[in-house]
């Protein structure tokens, strides 16, 4: 997975609300907001849209995405990753670096493909 950070286009229903659309290739997987991500379903307008959204998430599948951030030599840095085992295994592989700190992982849920 090769997850690209785009800014969306003036013509794009969220420009100005958003920092960065996140993808994996040409498939839209969530938005960046400052140090925060936010799933696809928030850009609906209307709320008919929302609960027709409500509906066909129940049928749409998810899966993780989880998000592990850290400090290196006091910069802020972060990685993303589909799997639980590479995520433990990077963090331990980081941990043992003195000069890494501040570990803290967030796991969002994204469209499966």
């Amino acid at each position: 997975m090769q997850l690209t950070y785009e800014k969306p286009g003036k013509d794009h229903p969220m420009f100005g609300r958003v920092d960065f659309i996140v993808a994996d290739g040409t498939t839209p997987l969530c938005y960046k907001v400052g140090d925060h991500y936010l799933p696809l379903e928030t850009s609906a307008g209307s709320t008919s849209a929302a609960q027709d959204s409500a509906k066909a998430a129940e049928s749409v599948k998810t899966r993780d995405l989880f998000v592990l951030s850290f400090k290196i030599n006091d910069e802020d840095e972060e990685m993303t990753f589909t799997s639980k085992k590479k995520l433990d295994k990077a963090r331990d592989a980081l941990s043992a670096k003195p000069f890494v700190s501040d570990f803290d992982v967030k796991t969002y849920r994204v469209l499966a493909e």
